[in-house]
């Protein structure tokens, strides 16, 4: 009878579901969990999950879990089976090692705090990032420029691959109350994010000046430091194209991104770049900054701002906005189609795919 390989997949993130790397753990965690039968049956593998307490069942019947509370997650480190692979699927997993585990596999969403934080702050991140670093045996990226950034300032000399994050198609779930609807103008640019400086929604609101004809709906935090500066100014200048939501619903997103005309957003540091799928999979035009990963991402049907300066941004809009196939049913096909190469099943499958080849190159 042959010996059933064990991998355990750092879940912890999940207990905020729907949001950043807690929304990514749990759709990967599920798309995952539905090949448990197939990794069992075929490859002689178990599949365990290490998830909060109350999360457990939250991956189905298939799977194992190592449900601890936060507190007590240490002792996992000392787990007494054999681990085949361990995966720590984002560098920020609070369990960064379990003692027995034969290969270690980190997945890398970003170093953004290279460019976020400063001082001591900074110290404290590059050696947490180094650590960790010390003890994988492969590392798997989120885009290219994931790889090639961090390569940048870690080398590092590792197998690895670039798998994308899937992007939820959220077209079923675009609904809202007609009180939610009528405040909408009845045209707009649509941009959502955690409303952070690094966002650059301040060249947005600039932006809107030098476009009169045009609406502007902002969601997000506007309680933040930032998004208060920001009402403020709104408020002050009198600009009266723009509208501000604050923590707007699943279903609300993907409201306003159904009825938006295009996607705004020239973020200064994204590792992947959710949003802007998000909005493909509406057939939506988008409108990124040439930053970090986003025209990787975005690719040959996304337009770009050559140079991030409000006039310059507004002229870029105005022109694309006024080409015949802007808006085209043809064209939202095509961004459409574009869009569907972020899928959750292909991610998934390109997580199996590589467990597989670290489990076999590991025999040799």
């Amino acid at each position: 009878m042959s010996i059933m390989k064990r991998i355990i997949i750092e879940s912890y993130a999940i207990r905020n579901p729907y949001v950043g790397l807690g929304e990514f753990c749990m759709k990967l965690g599920r798309h995952i969990a539905a090949h448990a039968e197939e990794l069992r049956t075929q490859h002689q593998i178990e599949l365990y999950f290490i998830v909060p307490p109350k999360y457990k069942g939250c991956f189905g019947n298939q799977v194992h879990y190592l449900a601890v509370p936060k507190a007590l997650r240490y002792i996992l480190m000392a787990y007494p089976f054999r681990v085949d692979l361990f995966h720590m699927p984002h560098q920020y997993c609070h369990l960064k090692k379990i003692c027995r585990a034969e290969n270690v596999l980190m997945t890398i969403h970003d170093i953004n705090f290279m460019y976020e934080k400063q001082g001591e702050k900074l110290d404290r991140s590059i050696r947490r990032f180094k650590n960790k670093l010390h003890l994988v045996s492969h590392l798997n990226y989120i885009s290219q420029f994931a790889k090639t950034d961090t390569n940048a300032h870690f080398p590092a000399h590792f197998p690895d691959r670039v798998i994308y994050n899937g992007v939820t198609d959220l077209n079923s779930k675009a609904q809202a109350s007609e009180a939610f609807a009528s405040r909408l103008p009845e045209h707009f640019l649509f941009h959502i994010s955690s409303l952070l400086p690094k966002k650059n929604i301040h060249l947005l609101v600039e932006m809107m000046k030098h476009l009169p004809e045009e609406n502007l709906v902002i969601a997000g935090n506007w309680k933040s430091s930032y998004g208060q500066k920001l009402l403020e100014q709104i408020k002050a200048e009198h600009i009266t194209n723009i509208l501000p939501l604050n923590n707007v619903s699943e279903e609300e997103k993907a409201y306003l991104y159904k009825r938006c005309k295009a996607f705004v957003f020239p973020s200064l540091c994204e590792g992947f770049g959710l949003p802007p799928i998000e909005a493909m999979k509406f057939g939506k035009p988008c409108f990124l900054s040439t930053c970090t990963s986003l025209p990787e991402i975005g690719g040959e049907l996304a337009y770009y701002w050559p140079v991030l300066q409000p006039e310059e941004m507004a002229t870029v809009v105005r022109e694309q906005i006024s080409s015949p196939d802007f808006e085209s049913p043809e064209n939202g096909q095509r961004i459409r189609n574009y869009a569907q190469k972020f899928d959750w099943e292909k991610c998934a499958q390109g997580y199996i795919d590589y467990y597989l080849d670290i489990l076999n190159s590991s025999k040799k």
